[in-house]
């Protein structure tokens, strides 16, 4: 990748915006609202976004594995915010108790909603679609790191920017994809350490 800087020096220069440190700067007290934390959630994907998607960009621009360079246009950062929004709320589950994370997810979806243009139905079908997606085609992996990463080859269409034999395959080069991965799990909510310091409350 020539003299540029490498996959971690660009991680961290968004790295500081990981979801906990966010709340953590925002919220003085130790308890929050299922709505405010939904509230701090979308708005934690859109910095999150703004920060990191630049970064992944420059990454794929630079990537001397493919044979042609992607291009990327206006509006294509949306597309990787609904890919964050899709595999952080895929990890809610596993960490919020039952009932609390289908109530936050549904706040998160009427909140989210809007921002993308959408109804929060439209929004809910959306994000279920694409975390069906995300799923199956990293199976039979259940790091949401990875599904995220392996989500921006297929919904940029990466694969043609690769060479035949990966493009033939649809399969991600896996030395892109490993720096794609070191810079995706950035954009991973650390929901276990935000729920030791938070008391969620209805």
């Amino acid at each position: 990748m020539g003299n540029g800087p490498g996959p971690l020096d660009k991680a961290s220069t968004f790295a500081s915006v990981n979801g906990t440190a966010m709340i953590g700067s925002i919220f003085g007290k130790k308890r929050i609202s299922e709505e405010k934390l939904a509230n701090v959630f979308v708005n934690a994907i859109l910095v999150l976004t703004e920060q990191g998607f630049p970064n992944i960009v420059a990454e794929l621009e630079e990537a001397p594995e493919f044979v042609s360079k992607p291009v990327f246009g206006p509006g294509d950062d949306e597309l990787f915010a609904q890919i964050l929004f899709a595999g952080n709320l895929m990890e809610a589950p596993k960490h919020l108790t039952a009932g609390l994370d289908q109530r936050l997810v549904q706040h998160a979806y009427s909140k989210f909603a809007p921002l993308m243009d959408m109804s929060a139905a439209d929004m809910e079908t959306e994000t279920i679609a694409l975390q069906r997606f995300m799923a199956r085609i990293n199976h039979p992996s259940k790091n949401t790191v990875y599904a995220m990463s392996k989500a921006l080859f297929h919904k940029y269409d990466l694969f043609r920017n690769q060479d035949a034999y990966f493009r033939d395959m649809k399969a991600p080069n896996p030395i892109i994809l490993g720096r794609i991965n070191k810079l995706m799990q950035f954009c991973l909510w650390d929901w276990a350490e935000l729920l030791d310091e938070r008391k969620v409350t209805a």
